[in-house]
């Protein structure tokens, strides 16, 4: 009988250690934080799990444990404690130059992924959510935001990106496209420069 209550302990002791759980809301704080401008912000209390539109306007609002309230800007994406989910990949070659692959993908709940771009047989460019007004897609790498053009000129690459919904999943399109070389676009268009004159 003893036996039987100290399995009973260990599998309950190992179930609660399993997985944390995601805090969407975190990702939502980031994202929002990182995307404001003047005199906005955004701040994340973890104790709470709750997100706050300048926060600095709630004098009374407090937000207990050590950390008080953080801007959602300075937070480590890996501190929301994100569920990593698979994404599509990109391999750029002569035979995709000029040419566009579309993909609608979608990450749940507090999701994120690591978009692989190989470049090592020519540019490789990849757009996130291009036009879509207020997309709730975090983009975790050098500032790029939704709808930027993102181009790598060699090797292999990766972009993090993020589902920044305030709860629920996110749809969301990623269109990826090859080149010959920057520098040979750059080229052909002073050419055609120099030739209207």
């Amino acid at each position: 009988m003893k036996q039987f209550i100290f399995a009973a302990i260990v599998g309950l002791a190992l179930a609660q250690e399993e997985e944390e759980e995601s805090l969407p809301k975190c990702m939502y704080c980031k994202r929002n934080d990182e995307n404001s401008g003047f005199l906005n912000s955004w701040s994340y209390c973890e104790s709470t799990d709750t997100c706050l539109h300048n926060a600095w306007n709630y004098i009374q609002r407090d937000c207990p444990g050590d950390s008080g309230w953080q801007a959602g800007h300075t937070y480590v994406l890996d501190r929301c404690k994100p569920d990593d989910t698979s994404c599509p990949e990109y391999v750029s070659d002569p035979e995709k130059y000029q040419t566009y692959s579309n993909n609608t993908w979608s990450l749940s709940s507090g999701g994120k992924c690591t978009v692989k771009i190989d470049a090592t047989k020519g540019v490789a460019r990849v757009v996130f959510d291009y036009g879509v007004t207020n997309s709730q897609l975090g983009i975790d790498t050098n500032n790029w935001k939704t709808g930027d053009v993102i181009s790598f000129e060699a090797g292999e690459n990766e972009v993090v990106i993020y589902n920044a919904n305030e709860s629920g999943p996110l749809t969301f399109e990623i269109a990826f496209s090859g080149a010959a070389t920057l520098a040979a676009a750059a080229g052909v268009a002073a050419t055609a420069l120099a030739m209207t004159f």
